[in-house]
C-alpha cells in the first residue's frame, strides 16, 4: 500500500505552501493540479515544484473544475505507483492534524473510503450548512442507507483504482458536483465508507469557488442523476439482499431466477432493510412524505416485477369470483402493491411508537386491547400474510410483564431482528428463527407457554424444511397447500389456539380474533385428517375476511401452486 497526497488548486495559493509542507511532514509524497489558475498562483505552484523532495506539479491550461483536477491528479498517482492518495483543499480548512488518524484508517482497510467528517466552527455561511443538509438527504436516498453521514468533505483518502475505475466507465461531475457523485458510485459497488470527525473552519478572507447560480444547477442535476442511478440498480439491489455491492454469483439478464417453486425464494424485495431506511424518513419526515418517497419505487416495483403482478392479478381474478367487490384491473393490481408499501410503514409506525391503542377499532365493550385479547393466558396465535399483525404484536409487546414470541422464517428473522431491535429496544418480543418445528423447538416453546407467554405463527406459508409437510384445503374456489407445522405445534403446546388478523381501515386497524380449539386433539390414528380439519375451519375462517379486505392479502406469489412431483424436487 503506498499513499500519496493530492492537492487540487484553482486560485488558492496563500496557504498553499503551509498545506504542502504539513503534507511532506507526515512523509507523504505530495501532487498538486493547478487547474488553470492565474499568474499569481500559477508562480506559487512552480515555486513549489520539487521532485527530489517529494512534490510534483502539474498545470492544466483551462480550468477545468475540482473533478478534472482531481481525476487528472489520480491517474498520476497511479501512474508513479502510488494505490492511495489523500485529498486535501488547498485553503487550509481541513485540519491536517487528523491526517495520521485517516492513514491507519486506510491502511486497516484498504478497500475503504475513508473521508473527513466536518466538525464546523461558527465560520460556515448558514446557506452552506442548510446546502449541506439538503444534499445529506438525497444521498441517504440515493443509497438507501445512512453510511455516508457526510458526501462534501474534499479531505479523504481515495483507492485509487476503484476511483479511476469510476471515472472511466461511468464519467462523473466536473466541478462542485464531483466530490458527492463520486462517493455514492463508490459506495453503489461495494466501498464502504469510514467516517474521521474533522474540524472545519472558513479562514478569513478565503476564496470561494463555488458559484451560486451555476453550482447549484450542476449539483441538482448530479441528485438526478444519481436518483435515476438507484432506481436503474434496485432490482440489483433488493436481488442480492439489500446491498449494491454485486456478488460473485448472481443471476444472469438472461437467465432470471424462477420465483414459482417457493415463498422464501422471492426475497420480499429488500423489504427488511428497506423498512429501516424508511423508518428514519418516517421519524424525521412522517408518514406522508414516506409515501411520497415510496410512490416512485412501488410503481418501479410494478412496472418490473412481473410475476408479482401476475400473481397480484391471478389472485383478485380468485377474490372476485369468491364475492370480493373488487375487479382485476391493472389498477387495482397497482393499488395492490401500494396497500404493500402502506402495510410497511404502519409496521415502522408501530414499532416507533407512533401507533398505539388508539388506532385501534376495538369492540364497545373493551377499553384496552387486553381486555379484548386473552393477556394473562398462555395463546397460540395462527397469523397470515394479511393486513398488519405487526400492530398488535407492537403494542402488546410495550408491556414489561408481557411477552411474545414470533416464529419467523431463518433467512427473514435475523433481518427483521435487526430492524426490531432499531426501533424498539424496549420491546419485549422475541424472535425465533425456524425452518423447521422439531423437538427442541417444542420443548423451548412450551417453557414459554408455561409462563403464560404467547407463540405466534404464520399459517399461510410453507417452512422451506418442510415443503413435503402440508395440507389441502379448498380456499378461494381450489385446494391450496397449508403447513403442518403450526398445527402440530399447537397441539403440542397444549393452550389455547385463535385465529387473528388486523388491518387498516381509514384512519383506524380492525381485528378479528377466532379461537379454532381450547386445545387441539390429534389422535394418532387419524392425525393427517384432523390436522386438515383444523386447517380448513382457520382457512375457512381467513377466506371470509381477504374477501372483504382483498387488497390486504399480501401474498404475492402462486398461492396455489401445486407440489411437484418427487423426481423434480
Amino acid at each position: 500500500m503506498k499513499i500519496c497526497a493530492l492537492i487540487p488548486t484553482y486560485n488558492h495559493h496563500t496557504v498553499l505552501a503551509d498545506v504542502v509542507a504539513k503534507a511532506r511532514s507526515f512523509d507523504l509524497s505530495v501532487f498538486i493540479i493547478d487547474d488553470g489558475s492565474n499568474a499569481q498562483t500559477r508562480q506559487v505552484v512552480a515555486n513549489l515544484h520539487d521532485p527530489d523532495h517529494g512534490v510534483f506539479c502539474h498545470r492544466l491550461a483551462h480550468n477545468g473544475g475540482k473533478g478534472v483536477a482531481v481525476m487528472t491528479g489520480m491517474k498520476l498517482a497511479h501512474q508513479a505507483g502510488f494505490t492511495h492518495a489523500i485529498q486535501i483543499d488547498a485553503d487550509g480548512q481541513h485540519d491536517l492534524d487528523r491526517i495520521p488518524e485517516m492513514l491507519r484508517a486506510a491502511r486497516n482497510a484498504p478497500d475503504a473510503l475513508v473521508t473527513g467528517l466536518p466538525v464546523y466552527d461558527d465560520s460556515i455561511p448558514t446557506g452552506r450548512k442548510i446546502g449541506r443538509w439538503v444534499t445529506h438527504f438525497w444521498v441517504w436516498i440515493e443509497t438507501l442507507s445512512f453510511a455516508i453521514r457526510d458526501s462534501m468533505c474534499g479531505f479523504r483518502v481515495y483507492p485509487l483504482a476503484q476511483s479511476l475505475a469510476v471515472w472511466r466507465s461511468e464519467g462523473l461531475g466536473k466541478k462542485m458536483d464531483f466530490d458527492t457523485e463520486l462517493m455514492v458510485r463508490l459506495y453503489w459497488r461495494g466501498v464502504p465508507v469510514i467516517h474521521i470527525p474533522t474540524k472545519v473552519t472558513y479562514p478569513d478572507g478565503n476564496i470561494s469557488n463555488f458559484r451560486m447560480w451555476k453550482d447549484n444547477v450542476l449539483i441538482s442535476a448530479m441528485h438526478t442523476r444519481l436518483v435515476f442511478g438507484m432506481i436503474w440498480r434496485l432490482p440489483g439491489y433488493f436481488r442480492r439482499g439489500a446491498t449494491f455491492a454485486p456478488r460473485q454469483r448472481d443471476f444472469a439478464p438472461d437467465n432470471p431466477p424462477v420465483s414459482s417453486e417457493h415463498w422464501s425464494e422471492i426475497d420480499e424485495r429488500g423489504m427488511y432493510l428497506g423498512m429501516r431506511f424508511l423508518g428514519a424518513v418516517y421519524r424525521y419526515f412522517g408518514r406522508r412524505f414516506c409515501l411520497a418517497v415510496m410512490m416512485p419505487i412501488i410503481f418501479y416495483f410494478y412496472l418490473t416485477g412481473k410475476n408479482a403482478r401476475r400473481a397480484s392479478h391471478d389472485f383478485l381474478i380468485r377474490a372476485q369470483k369468491a364475492g370480493a367487490n373488487i375487479t382485476p384491473t391493472r389498477m387495482n393490481v397497482f393499488r395492490h402493491f401500494m396497500r404493500f408499501g402502506e402495510s410497511a410503514l404502519d409496521k415502522i409506525a408501530a414499532w416507533c411508537g407512533k401507533l398505539g391503542e388508539g388506532n385501534l377499532d376495538l369492540p364497545d365493550d373493551a377499553e384496552s386491547l387486553f381486555d379484548y385479547l386473552p393477556r394473562d393466558q398462555a395463546v397460540v396465535l395462527l397469523v397470515s400474510h394479511f393486513g398488519n399483525m405487526e400492530l398488535v404484536r407492537a403494542i402488546a409487546s410495550r408491556d414489561r410483564d408481557f411477552r411474545v414470541n414470533v416464529l419467523l422464517h431463518q433467512k427473514n428473522a435475523a433481518r427483521f431482528g435487526r430492524v426490531l431491535r432499531k426501533f424498539a429496544p424496549e420491546s419485549q418480543v422475541d424472535l425465533i428463527e425456524v425452518t423447521d418445528i422439531g423437538p427442541d423447538t417444542a420443548i423451548m416453546l412450551r417453557e414459554r407457554v408455561d409462563r403464560g407467554e404467547w407463540v405466534v405463527i404464520a399459517a399461510d406459508r410453507i417452512a422451506i424444511g418442510a415443503r413435503d409437510k402440508t395440507v389441502l384445503t379448498p380456499f378461494l374456489g381450489e385446494d391450496a397447500q397449508f403447513p403442518q407445522g403450526p398445527f402440530i405445534l399447537a397441539y403440542l403446546l397444549q393452550c389455547p389456539v385463535y385465529a387473528a388478523a388486523a388491518w387498516r381501515s381509514g384512519k383506524t386497524f380492525r381485528i378479528a380474533w377466532h379461537k379454532l380449539a381450547d386445545q387441539m386433539i390429534l389422535p394418532r390414528a387419524n392425525r393427517q385428517a384432523e390436522i386438515t380439519k383444523y386447517a380448513s375451519a382457520y382457512a375457512q375462517w381467513l377466506e371470509k375476511i381477504v374477501v372483504n379486505e382483498p387488497l390486504q392479502w399480501f401474498n404475492f406469489y402462486d398461492f396455489w401452486a401445486k407440489k411437484k412431483a418427487d423426481n423434480d424436487q
